[in-house]
């Protein structure tokens, strides 16, 4: 028997059918830790970074400085690992006044000016989006993308008030406005949500099929019938960080339990009740210590935390544990092969970190994409609820067919491996270690 919630979804789906929906197929970068979708911006096509850790949608502009996060310093432009695709002023943009752009991720800074521009993604078009338009960034590009499509809550939008703005206070002083997806629900072309379904790719393969992001309806995925239904949460952040206000920011639920073993009927299950949000910007997740710490010494052999990284590196070929969340009603349990990832030849390191190590004054948990490779998860705005299903099949369903119907072209798979973190805010801990694996 189905459900209530089940049923529930089942009506909302169908409401959907009212107003349009597209699926974008998405390029999977960096051994499938990063997504990315293509969208246009002024008529100029580019790939974007799909981030549910954040909210704004930015592009780099043609000529940006490329700027050293450590000594502020200029590099040369191929150091910030962007596309060479960049943005150039276009008829329909229209620069906003006493406004500026300027954005802090775990992986560096981006700021530039606010514009109105002509945006598209998938077969629908918004004439008047608000977007950051960066002239200046640090090293955060991964060979394939151009910029960023945020697709949080509006409160952590980052236009702020005058030309320039002190880099240091991005956190604060926001100017909110609505991200890409509110604006086409509010001018009637979708449904108030959007789904993900990300694609797991081979380990040595750099570039690949990387999944659906649809908007407005469900992506052309197999999953179970059955869905958990959850409401979003305002998470207790410095009232600063939202303009002092209490109000939802990112993707953020409660996960009740954690289910661990090396065999399928030796597990343990322990109580969690943590507040996660979810991040499709972040390649790893972070929990609480007490289960990281079980889980990584159960891989076979057991992973090592190393206090450079701040994470525990694992062999490549390691036997992963079995390992499961449970939110809501539903426990989802990773496929052994996220629960560790390659960050360079011959090197891994376990997906799950303590969020302990985040050195920040509060206390954040984060499902990142090992999670979410495993779920359909759908994004309701309208209804400030998240739902998942377990994913049965994505990359059976891939094609190369672009939304409006054209061979996408193929991508190099010769991208340098950047490694730095999740675009998402908690991961500052990590990105001069991942750094520094790769310098060795």
């Amino acid at each position: 028997m189905r459900s209530t919630q089940f049923i529930a979804f089942l009506q909302l789906a169908f409401a959907g059918n009212m107003l349009a929906s597209t699926t974008i197929p998405l390029v999977s970068t960096e051994f499938g830790t990063v997504f990315d979708a293509p969208m246009k911006i002024g008529n100029q096509s580019f790939q974007m970074l799909v981030d549910t850790g954040s909210s704004d949608t930015y592009v780099m502009e043609n000529g940006y400085t490329c700027i050293n996060a450590t000594t502020n310093g200029q590099l040369p432009q191929e150091d910030c690992l962007y596309a060479n695709k960049t943005y150039r002023s276009s008829r329909t943009q229209r620069r906003i006044a006493n406004e500026n752009f300027g954005i802090e991720y775990g992986a560096g800074i981006a700021s530039g000016f606010m514009a109105y521009e002509q945006v598209s993604l998938g077969n629908l078009t918004v004439k008047k989006q608000k977007v950051g338009i960066a002239n200046r960034s640090n090293p955060m590009g991964d060979g394939v993308n151009s910029g960023l499509l945020g697709l949080a809550y509006p409160s952590i939008t980052s236009a702020h008030p005058g030309n320039r703005t002190d880099n240091t206070t991005y956190w604060y002083n926001r100017l909110p406005y609505d991200p890409l997806v509110n604006t086409m629900h509010k001018q009637g072309l979708i449904e108030p949500y959007f789904s993900l379904a990300l694609a797991r790719s081979p380990r040595n393969q750099s570039t690949a099929f990387g999944g659906y992001l649809t908007l407005g309806g469900l992506p052309p995925v197999s999953y179970s019938p059955e869905f958990s239904v959850m409401p979003v949460e305002i998470m207790d952040l410095p009232s600063n960080f939202t303009s002092g206000k209490g109000v939802r920011s990112y993707w953020a639920t409660t996960v009740k339990g954690a289910t661990f073993g090396v065999e399928s009927n030796n597990i343990t299950t322990v109580a969690l009740d943590s507040q996660v949000f979810v991040d499709s910007g972040n390649y790893v997740t972070y929990l609480p210590a007490s289960i990281v710490d079980k889980v990584n010494g159960l891989f076979s052999p057991p992973a090592v935390f190393n206090e450079e990284l701040q994470a525990a590196l694992v062999d490549c070929a390691a036997e992963p544990p079995k390992f499961g969340l449970t939110i809501g009603n539903q426990t989802f349990f990773h496929n052994g092969s996220d629960l560790l990832f390659q960050i360079s030849d011959g090197v891994c390191v376990s997906s799950l970190v303590a969020s302990e190590k985040i050195p920040l004054d509060i206390s954040v948990n984060v499902l990142g994409v090992s999670f979410l490779k495993n779920v359909l998860t759908v994004f309701d705005f309208g209804r400030n609820e998240m739902r998942f299903s377990k994913l049965l099949d994505v990359e059976r369903n891939q094609t190369r067919l672009t939304s409006n119907g054209t061979q996408s072209p193929g991508i190099s798979s010769g991208v340098r491996r950047s490694l730095i973190p999740s675009w998402g805010f908690v991961t500052v801990l990590i990105s001069l270690g991942l750094t520094l694996v790769l310098r060795l």
